[in-house]
């Protein structure tokens, strides 16, 4: 699957306000800013360098932009204050809220960010450092955080809005519709069993690789569930590039694929999101890359 590609805000157009933020919480004006690719969002993200030398890396949007998307910031602060830093985690500088614009300050990565299709060795690199990581966050060090299957319960219950508007599915799942309705409905069942916190949203353009740390980034989705569904989900990223390790023999990893199938073909069908142009296309794609990969699982 390709990266998600959006045109960003650059931070000089951010307000004053937000900018006069970053410079105090580090320490000096800000001399140059190098705006990042990859995400929906169509807010600031970019690399700071300070007058002083100090770096940071900025997330920042207000409403007029999407009114989605301060939420989601606001939620991944949550998630980062509740977590505490962590090595695979990149460490949290400050924050701001002023009720419009929302914005974090991070640990500037100087990472890559994995390349599509990915590399044996990213992959293998990027795997082990999830199990450390997934293994440190079962059970969830944050009690109170969403658990995602109630969270993200209409997106994989779509099966049964597919099959009402007679979308149509790859040519192999002709005819099993309702079978793989009901797979997803299995994997939302044992998702909800789940203790661990889990990132919920792992793909290639949410991880940074240096030399010595692979760091996951873009907390906002955190949610309790099973301990292997963020190795599903980064799974279905590499899926087609590499050599994907054995999953648990647990019934609803095949579920969950299936809903996130079903949830992404039938989001791939409404109308075009204005703010974010590349969302249509990105999901009908990562739609078809699910479908392949359960295909090869069911046999």
């Amino acid at each position: 699957m390709a990266h998600a590609v959006v045109e960003r805000l650059p931070y000089e157009s951010a307000p004053a306000r937000v900018r006069a933020w970053v410079e105090r919480a580090l320490g000096s004006s800000v001399v140059s800013a190098a705006t990042q690719s990859g995400g929906f969002s169509p807010g600031v993200a970019a690399r700071l360098m300070t007058a002083s030398g100090r770096r940071g890396f900025v997330k920042a949007v207000g409403p007029e932009l999407n009114p989605d998307t301060p939420n989601l910031i606001r939620k991944e602060i949550v998630a980062m204050q509740a977590v505490g830093p962590m090595p695979h985690i990149p460490g949290l500088l400050g924050v701001y809220d002023d009720g419009s614009w929302v914005g974090i300050l991070l640990e500037d990565i100087a990472g890559y960010i994995p390349p599509h299709p990915w590399h044996q060795y990213d992959a293998t690199r990027v795997l082990d450092a999830l199990a450390e990581l997934s293994e440190s966050l079962d059970p969830s060090p944050w009690p109170d955080a969403p658990v995602a299957a109630e969270r993200s319960e209409r997106f994989l219950s779509r099966w049964d809005l597919l099959i009402a508007d007679g979308v149509a599915v790859p040519d192999w799942a002709v005819g099993r519709e309702q079978e793989l309705a009901e797979l997803a409905r299995t994997g939302l069942k044992e998702l909800a069993k789940g203790t661990a916190l889990v990132h919920w949203d792992l793909r290639a353009d949410n991880l940074l690789l240096t030399e010595d740390r692979v760091v996951f980034i873009d907390w906002a989705h955190a949610s309790i569930a099973p301990v292997w569904t963020d190795t599903v989900i980064l799974c279905a990223d590499m899926y087609g590039s590499v050599e994907l390790p054995a999953l648990p023999d647990a019934p609803g990893v095949n579920g969950l694929i299936s809903a996130i199938a079903g949830g992404l073909l039938w989001g791939s069908t409404q109308a075009p999101e204005p703010s974010i142009p590349t969302m249509r296309a990105w999901q009908r794609q990562t739609a078809l890359v699910h479908f392949d990969w359960l295909r090869e699982r069911l046999g």
